[in-house]
């Protein structure tokens, strides 16, 4: 059921729309969210759902370990919030669906991972009404910038692991 040829525009609007979801209504979206996912994970293939669990679970460990070097906090939690997990769950998904294939030529997957995931984290930040936080507005922002440059190219380098050559 993966797609093999064309761009899939279901995954990116998918993706947007539960990105901005979550970001803006954070546990109250978590239902619908969680829906669009498993029918997400119904349309790839084995390989993908291991590589969707397996982005999921190094993102939550990144994420985790940026909280405690303070890059990022969540106003009133120690740990990321449920909502926050299911955006890596939806990134994952979309990272496999469509953005991996975009990212794999290693310097434009490290051009658009560190500008595109800062600037996701910003302007999440900026719609959670205060849920996502800097405490160090620089230090965040140049830490954020190279650990997307490298998650961009680990996501476009590891594709030829769960991708079937056409």
């Amino acid at each position: 059921m993966g797609r093999t040829q064309g761009f899939n525009w279901r995954a990116l609007i998918g993706f947007e729309l539960c990105w901005f979801s979550l970001v803006y209504f954070q546990q109250q979206a978590v239902l619908p969210v969680l829906a669009y996912l498993l029918y997400g994970l119904w349309q790839v293939d084995k390989a993908g759902r291991i590589a969707v669990l397996l982005i999921l679970l190094a993102g939550i460990g990144i994420d985790t370990l940026l909280l405690r070097l303070n890059v990022i906090q969540f106003s009133g939690e120690a740990l990321l919030p449920l909502w926050f997990v299911l955006l890596w769950a939806v990134f994952a998904l979309a990272a496999v669906e469509f953005m991996a294939k975009v990212l794999s030529k290693p310097w434009l997957a490290a051009i658009l991972g560190a500008s595109g995931g800062p600037l996701s984290y910003w302007g999440g930040a900026a719609l959670s009404g205060g849920a996502l936080q800097f405490p160090l507005q620089l230090y965040s922002a140049l830490v954020l910038i190279v650990v997307w440059a490298l998650i961009a190219i680990a996501l476009g380098q590891s594709r030829r692991w769960y991708v079937k050559a056409v």
